[in-house]
C-alpha cells in the first residue's frame, strides 16, 4: 500500500521524529520499508515479544501500554503520526516493554531493523533525530513519574485533560473541545487512578465549571484553572 500523498500525516505535536526531519530525509525513510494498515484495535506491537520491526506511524494514532500483572494495564502514552514505534527495541535488542495498540484505524510504515539501523549510519542527522526524540520521551516519562509521586487522582486528571485539550483541542465558543481518543478506563489507567476515582474526579471539575462532558468529549472551559490544579 502506498504511504498517504505528502508522506507523512503529521500529528498535533511538533517534536515527533518525522518533524524532525528534512523533507528529504521524509522521502528517503519512506523507502526502507513497506506501508501497511492496520484496523481500530488491532495490536502493532505486543509487550514481551522479541520484534525486530521498527514502525513510523503515518495516519491514526495508537496508544502504548504495559501489563503489570494479571488484567491490570497501564496507559504509557498516546502516540500520534510521525512518530516512531518500537525504538528501544531497536535500540538495545531486548523484548518490547510495550504493547502498541491502534485507537483507530492507522497506517504505518514497517521497516526491518538491519535496513533501518543501516540507514542510520549512513546518515547520521536521522540518526540524531532519533536521539533527540528518545530524549524527550526519557524527560516526558520522568516528568509524569514524579507527578504521579507528587499529585493526588485530581491533580494527574487535570494534567492528563491538559495535554488532551492542547494537542486534541478544537476551540469553540464554549472553550477547547476534545473528542477522546481514548476510553474512561483508559483515562484512569493513564492517570494512574481507579475509573471510579476518575468518574468523581471528573463530577468535581464539572462542579467547578472548568469542563463539561459528553459521551467521548470534553470541552474545557477554563484550561488555566486546570493546568494550576495540575501543577
Amino acid at each position: 500500500m502506498a504511504p498517504p500523498a505528502g508522506g507523512f500525516a503529521e500529528g498535533p505535536v511538533a517534536a515527533t521524529f518525522s518533524a524532525r526531519l528534512s523533507g528529504s530525509e521524509r522521502a528517503q525513510l519512506l523507502e526502507l520499508g513497506a506501508a501497511e494498515s492496520f484496523p481500530e484495535g488491532a495490536a502493532l506491537m505486543i509487550q514481551d515479544d522479541f520484534d525486530e520491526r521498527v514502525m513510523l506511524l503515518l495516519a491514526g494514532r495508537v496508544k502504548v501500554t504495559r501489563s503489570a500483572g494479571g488484567e491490570h494495564e497501564l496507559l504509557l502514552a498516546i502516540r500520534d503520526p510521525g512518530e516512531l514505534l518500537g525504538e528501544l527495541a531497536f535500540i538495545d535488542g531486548m523484548p518490547r516493554v510495550a504493547s502498541v495498540t491502534a485507537l483507530e484505524a492507522v497506517q504505518a510504515l514497517v521497516m526491518s531493523a538491519r535496513v533501518f539501523r543501516t540507514h542510520l549510519q549512513n546518515t547520521p542527522t536521522v540518526a540524531v533525530a532519533l536521539l533527540e526524540s528518545v530524549s524527550a520521551r526519557f524527560r516526558e516519562s520522568t516528568v509524569k513519574r514524579l507527578q504521579f509521586a507528587a499529585s493526588d487522582t485530581l491533580g494527574r486528571l487535570s494534567s492528563r485533560i491538559v495535554e488532551l485539550a492542547e494537542r486534541y483541542g478544537v476551540p469553540t465558543d464554549d472553550g477547547v473541545a476534545v473528542a477522546m481518543p481514548i476510553s474512561q478506563d483508559d483515562l484512569a489507567s493513564w492517570t494512574g487512578a481507579s475509573r471510579a476515582g476518575v468518574a468523581q474526579g471528573l463530577q468535581t471539575l464539572r462542579e467547578l465549571g472548568w469542563l463539561s462532558t459528553e459521551r467521548r468529549r470534553i470541552v474545557v472551559h477554563d484550561r488555566a484553572a486546570l493546568r494550576d490544579r495540575a501543577a
